[in-house]
Order: C-alpha cells, then sequence, then structure tokens
C-alpha cells in the first residue's frame, strides 16, 4: 500500500499527501497548518480550531453545520491545535462515508463544504462573531486550568518548562489564561487572514478514492489565499549542560511524579544514531520487558509505573514515574545506573528483540485505524525525512547493540523534576 503512497505540490507551499487505504469505509481529509512556537501567538491560534468550525458564512452556527453535516450522511468535521518540536501545528479534519458504499457521490460536496468552514469565516463587522469568541475563551481556559488534573502529564509540562526555559519547545501549544483577556474578534479574525496568507499548508487525504477525482476536486474547490510563506527553522537539537537543575513542586497529592529530562544530542536525520536512540530508549523503559520496569519497578517495589521516551525534534530523553516522597532518592539513583547499563551495552539479546518487536508492532498498528498514517506521512513530511513505515520498521530492525552504545554515550542529564506532597 505504501508504495502507492503520493505527494503533490499545489503550489504556494500547499502540498497534497495521498494515501490509498481500501480497509476503511470513510474517507478523511486533514489540513494541517505550521507554525512556530510563539509566546506572542500561540493563544490565539489554539482558539481558531473551535471558533472556525462553530460557523461560517454559509452556515452559521454548530446547529447548521450539524445539519449540513447530516445531509453528507453522518460526515464530521474537527479541529485541534498540537505542538511538534517548536511548531504549532492547527488542524483540521472531515471524515465522510466513502462514497463507493452510497447511492450518489459525495466527495465533492463535502471538500466545498470544508472549504466553506476553514475559507469563508462567519464575520460580522470585521471579526469573528463576539459571542463565539468568548464562548471559546472560556472553554480554552477551562482546558489551561484542567491540565493540572493530569499530575503526570503536568509534571511532564513543567520538567520541558525548565529544561528549555530559553528555548520555544518550553511555551505550551493551548497558550495562556493570561492572554485570553487581550484577545478581541477582530483582531482574531485578522490574525486568521494571516496565518491563512503566510503558514505552510498540509492537504493530507486518506481513504479509498479514485485519484484524478481527489485531485481535481481539491485543486477546484479549496480557495486559500496565499502571500509570502514564513520560514520555519529547524528546532536545535543539541545543547550542553552546565548544570544539572533540580526543580521541586509541592502540591496536594497521594502520589509523586518524577520527570528526569535528558539532552541526548542526535539530530533525527542521522538515522544511524536516531533508530538506535529510540530502541535504546524501548530498552531502558519502554515497556514489561524494559530494565527500569524490572529493576526499578518490579524487584524494588519503587514505583507504580515508570518509562522513557524520546522527543524527536529537541533530542530529549526523558524519564517519568509515579513514586512516593520518601522513594525519590533512590529512584533518581537507579534510574542513573539503569541509564549507565545501557550506556556500556550491557543489553541482553532478549531485551533489544522484546524492544526492537514492540516498537515495530507500534509501526505496524498506525494503519489500523484511520488518520494514523494521515498524522505519520505529515510529520515525515514535516521533518523532511520521508521515510515509509516499512522503511522505518526495517531500520529498526536492524539496530545493534554497539549501535545504541555509540547512540547513547553523549546523553547528559539535563533537569530533574519533583512533584511531591
Amino acid at each position: 500500500m505504501e508504495k502507492d503512497v503520493k505527494k503533490i505540490s499545489l503550489g504556494q507551499n500547499i502540498n497534497l499527501t495521498l494515501i490509498p487505504a481500501s480497509k476503511f469505509k470513510s474517507n478523511l481529509v486533514s489540513i494541517y497548518i505550521q507554525r512556530l512556537l510563539d509566546r506572542e501567538e500561540v493563544t490565539k491560534n489554539a482558539l481558531l480550531p473551535a471558533i472556525i468550525t462553530s460557523g461560517c458564512e454559509k452556515y452559521q452556527s454548530s446547529r447548521e453545520i450539524s445539519h449540513k453535516l447530516d445531509d453528507l450522511y453522518g460526515s464530521s468535521v474537527m479541529g485541534d491545535v498540537s505542538k511538534r518540536g517548536e511548531r504549532q501545528v492547527i488542524s483540521f479534519k472531515i471524515i465522510s462515508t466513502n462514497q463507493k458504499y452510497l447511492d450518489e457521490k459525495i466527495f465533492k460536496d463535502v471538500i466545498e463544504f470544508f472549504n466553506e468552514v476553514l475559507n469563508k469565516p462567519l464575520v460580522i463587522d470585521n471579526g469573528f462573531k463576539k459571542d463565539y469568541v468568548d464562548i471559546e475563551k472560556r472553554n480554552l481556559k477551562d482546558r489551561i486550568q484542567a491540565k493540572i488534573n493530569d499530575k503526570g502529564r503536568y509534571a511532564l509540562e513543567r520538567c520541558f518548562e525548565e529544561m528549555c526555559k530559553d528555548e520555544r519547545y518550553s511555551i505550551s501549544e493551548y497558550g495562556y489564561e493570561e492572554d485570553l483577556e487581550k484577545i478581541n474578534e477582530k483582531d482574531l479574525y485578522e490574525h486568521y487572514k494571516k496565518i491563512i496568507k503566510t503558514s505552510p499548508i498540509d492537504i493530507v487525504v486518506e481513504g479509498d478514492f479514485d485519484e484524478e477525482e481527489v485531485k481535481e476536486t481539491i485543486t477546484k474547490n479549496f480557495t486559500f489565499e496565499r502571500d509570502e510563506i514564513i520560514d520555519i527553522p529547524r528546532a536545535t537539537y543539541e545543547k550542553k549542560v552546565e548544570k544539572v537543575k533540580t526543580i521541586e513542586e509541592k502540591m496536594d497529592i497521594t502520589q509523586g511524579k518524577l520527570v528526569m529530562g535528558y539532552r541526548a544530542n542526535i539530530d533525527y536525520i542521522d538515522e544511524s544514531k536516531y533508530y538506535p536512540l529510540i530502541v535504546g530508549s524501548n530498552v531502558l523503559g519502554g515497556g514489561p520487558h524494559s530494565k527500569m520496569f524490572v529493576n526499578i519497578r518490579e524487584k524494588e517495589s519503587l514505583c507504580y509505573y515508570i518509562y522513557s521516551s524520546v522527543e524527536k525534534y529537541k533530542s530529549i530523553l526523558f524519564v517519568s514515574s509515579g513514586i512516593e516522597s520518601q522513594n525519590y532518592e533512590k529512584t533518581v539513583e537507579l534510574v542513573g545506573k539503569q541509564l549507565e547499563s545501557v550506556k556500556k551495552g550491557e543489553i541482553s539479546k532478549e531485551e533489544i528483540e522484546n524492544s526492537k518487536s514492540a516498537l515495530i508492532n507500534s509501526m505496524k498498528s498506525l494503519g489500523d485505524s484511520i488518520g494514523g498514517m494521515s498524522d505519520f506521512y505529515f510529520a515525515q513530511g514535516m521533518s523532511k525525512t520521508n521515510s515509509t513505515v516499512e522503511e522505518i520498521i526495517n531500520k529498526v530492525a536492524s539496530v545493534e547493540i554497539e549501535d545504541i552504545v555509540k547512540a547513547f554515550e553523549n546523553i547528559e542529564l539535563d533537569t530533574i523534576y519533583f512533584l511531591r506532597n
């Protein structure tokens, strides 16, 4: 299937990716708009997905949009923001029933509706509808405040904030509560027009479709107004650690949250080190087979959970764990020992094979539900790596213990963050 994936430039920094997937009875069209994480605009960007999908010039309320989606055989439209390295990605998606299973062709109608929503928003007195903006400002405020309810995720974000304090990666993709009151409907509309004109845009279609029909329909029916496109530089991935930062915060919680952030200093384009780093992280803390799970959770009973992962674009390896406060020093010590063990190549054949198997199975599962491959191919295009799933599986399968040792040789502990009772 993957060999049939096609990437087509539509000009003006708009790219179209076609992903054939005959196993689904739905088609998914995704729009990805890239922005550089910027403290001045990040909150505005976070507001846009909900406002844009609340109403447009032709369908002026959520109810009218819902009725139209019902007419399109129960299609659904959604929007969100995410953080990928030092980029904030605004995404809009519409999923519709494959017209092969219907008595009429609806793909053109779906794209025309999607274009109405994105390119002809509801504008009153040169701004978005004030009621909608006020509602979504309250909703975003609730979302920002609710981050603290997931203590594990909160601790992870706080670690990255402290670790990357002077870097764009520390900026939250959901924006900041204190910025909301300064945003009004006219400024927000002008900002939306600006990002549509100046941002790199990717259109990704996944499903069972006729390629020529899709290309023609999208080319004719998406009307993005374009101007000079911004340049989004790659995130810096190298940083020398001068001194390990230790941050401790107190909160009324029953379980302490420990996050340790390491600088891996590896360029994800360097495949000879990046894939061994991923496999090595899985050996360290990728599941029940991993060193930290076996030696810290099972043997020592020091934590409720423990895992490690890698932030691809910033080359950060982090360890996250839920522990009792009195086990803090011992857990930090043992995490360091397990990492040193990986650095020295003290990895059994079973550990490396189980880790590679877990990663390969995860890659294979990307195509199990619609949307997984869309996000994957967008990310590959964004990072300009352009590997297929099959190619990545082969690269992971070929990793040897000595490759992991080389990848881990420059890893340095940067920040220890602990949220305690």
